[in-house]
């Protein structure tokens, strides 16, 4: 897997002018400022490739934009921020022939392959906020032993359709898919995981 995280820095040279000292005594030297930011992180793109579908503009995503994944969107906020999330983006990928099909593909990065792995253990806790009613489904492979969860529609509920929920981590890297629509079939679902952990 390529690298998804390109580092920018801001280098500022500082110069500190001595003070001139009188005979009769002198001021004490001014310390020199130190930057008060690091350098800027940003997650390449999902290509507009990556997948089958006509794919919408990439989007940016900070820790507020995935907390509104949760029912307790502020607890979610709070431990992205533990777990040391640095930024994501996600690109959706529709189709409406065949069946509409809507996938969302994301990539996150954090600081470390244990803060990755923090957050994916939360998501695997609540996916049930994300798809609604979810069940793990073993016999679908993903990447890195990850895991799939499938919500099956309510046969009351004529608008509901089935919908898969695929994450997994590589280093401080998370990958997650959602893919929904009356178009969402299990058979295809491997296929997309590989296609989407390979172009990312």
């Amino acid at each position: 897997m390529g690298s998804r995280v390109f580092r920018s820095s801001l280098v500022a040279a500082l110069l500190v002018v001595p003070l001139i000292t009188s005979a009769c005594g002198s001021d004490p030297p001014t310390s020199s400022p130190t930057p008060s930011s690091g350098p800027a992180e940003f997650v390449e793109a999902i290509p507009a490739t990556a997948l089958p579908g006509a794919p919408a503009d990439p989007v940016d995503l900070d820790a507020a934009a995935i907390a509104v994944d949760a029912v307790d969107a502020a607890g979610l906020e709070s431990l992205l921020n533990q777990a040391g999330f640095v930024g994501g983006t996600q690109r959706q990928f529709s189709r409406v022939r065949a069946g509409r099909r809507r996938i969302m593909a994301r990539v996150l990065s954090f600081q470390t392959s244990e803060g990755a792995a923090r957050y994916l253990e939360w998501l695997t806790g609540h996916a049930d906020d994300v798809i609604g009613d979810a069940t793990p489904n073993a016999g679908v492979q993903v990447p890195n032993d990850g895991v799939v969860f499938v919500h099956e529609p309510d046969p009351c509920c004529h608008n509901e359709t089935r919908s898969f929920l695929a994450m997994w981590h590589d280093g401080s890297t998370v990958i997650t898919i959602e893919i929904a629509g009356e178009g969402a079939r299990e058979s295809d679902v491997p296929e997309l995981l590989s296609q989407l952990d390979e172009s990312v």
